[in-house]
Order: structure tokens, then C-alpha cells, then sequence
């Protein structure tokens, strides 16, 4: 006879749910650099290296730019989903939308790169990163609005708000960004770029982070 486990079932566990984030965000940064091309009038043997560099030059730091940026976007994940032990149907979903206008930013890249002096271009760009921002936060309030997925049902509100106006600052900067790309295309790439740097760290969540085995003790 099988003896049934006394603890209840409160949902899926998030290991598959981190696993297929983490490749699908792993297979988009590595298209990106699909999106550095090789000119095909270059002459190789006559114009050299350097002349060579000069001009895929755009191309990769759009690829830098973007993998900049789903970096921070991942690293953001990654802090939100540390607080969980379970997760249902509903995050499921809401991680998978999460995910969608991410997969979208090797093309967008690469419209950004062949139209580099439209305007709309930077605009598209920026709404995949702030559609994830805003879903992303809404995975963390979905969350925290159900403590039976958490390691900690009582997340200290200090986090909970920190956790909130960081994830902000995705869509925000997003926002900036596309404001000033109306300006100055340049300047509008330059905001984007700085987004990562507001996610290097995170004091209030790091500080409070346990491992697993010490939160189920």
C-alpha cells in the first residue's frame, strides 16, 4: 500500500517553468547574432580588416544592445521566481506572455539595423520590452496576491516594493527611450542600454533571499 504524502499539493513546481524560460531566452540571445552580416561587396582581400569592422559596426552593437537587455530582463525573472516554491496555471500563462514580445527582439534587432533612420523602428523595438516589464510585474503582483506559492508567505513589504519599482524601471526607460529616439535615434539606443545598469543589483531582495532547504526547515 502506498502512503499518501501529508502535504497538500498547492501546485506545479517552478523547475520546468525556470527550465523553459531560461532555454527559450537562451536560444533568442544566440539569433541575435545572426543579425551581424557580412557585406557581400566587401573586398576582403583589399580593404582589410579594420574597413571591414568600420562597417558591421552598427550591426554589432545593436547585438550588444539587445543582449544587454534580455540579460537584465532575465536576471529580473530571476530574482521575482527565487521567491516562489510553486506555481499554477494562471503564472504558467503569464509567464509564457511574458516570454512572446521577448522572442520577437531578433527580428526587431534586425529592423532596427536595416532601417536604422526610421523612426517607427525604435518604437517596436521598445514595446517588447515594455509589454515583458509590465507582464513580468504583473507576475510578481499575481505572486505575491497568493503567499501558497511562495517559499515565505509574509514577504517583508520592503521587498515587495522594491521588487515593484525595479521591475518598473524596464517599461519606464523603455519609454524614455522611445521618446527621445523621436530626437535623436542615437540617444534613444543610449537609453535603452542603460536599463541593465539598474539591475546589476538589488540590495533589498538579495538581502533577504534563503535557500530553499533553509525556507522548508
Amino acid at each position: 500500500m502506498v502512503e499518501k504524502s501529508s502535504r497538500p499539493v498547492l501546485g506545479f513546481s517552478v523547475n520546468r517553468l525556470n527550465g523553459f524560460t531560461d532555454g527559450v531566452l537562451a536560444i533568442v540571445i544566440t539569433l541575435l547574432v545572426f543579425g551581424i552580416d557580412i557585406p557581400e561587396d566587401h573586398k576582403f582581400s583589399e580593404q582589410g580588416l579594420v574597413a571591414f569592422l568600420l562597417r558591421i559596426g552598427r550591426d554589432v552593437m545593436m547585438y550588444a544592445a539587445s543582449f544587454w537587455l534580455i540579460g537584465a530582463y532575465w536576471v529580473q525573472h530571476h530574482a521575482v521566481f527565487h521567491f516562489l516554491r510553486y506555481c499554477n496555471r494562471s503564472l504558467i500563462w503569464l509567464n509564457i506572455l511574458f516570454i512572446f514580445p521577448l522572442t520577437l527582439v531578433p527580428f526587431l534587432t534586425k529592423l532596427k539595423v536595416v532601417y536604422r533612420s526610421d523612426v517607427i523602428v525604435v518604437p517596436l523595438f521598445g514595446i517588447a520590452f515594455i509589454l515583458s516589464g509590465l507582464i513580468l510585474l504583473g507576475i510578481w503582483r499575481y505572486a505575491v496576491s497568493h503567499p501558497e506559492l511562495m517559499w515565505h508567505p509574509n514577504i517583508d513589504p520592503s521587498v515587495v516594493r522594491s521588487m515593484h519599482q525595479r521591475i518598473m524601471i524596464g517599461p519606464l526607460i523603455s519609454l524614455v527611450a522611445v521618446g527621445l529616439s523621436f530626437l535623436n535615434l542615437n540617444l534613444g539606443t543610449i537609453a535603452f542600454c542603460t536599463m541593465p545598469l539598474f539591475y546589476l543589483s538589488h540590495r533589498s531582495a538579495d538581502s533577504k533571499w534563503e535557500k530553499p532547504e533553509e525556507s522548508s526547515a
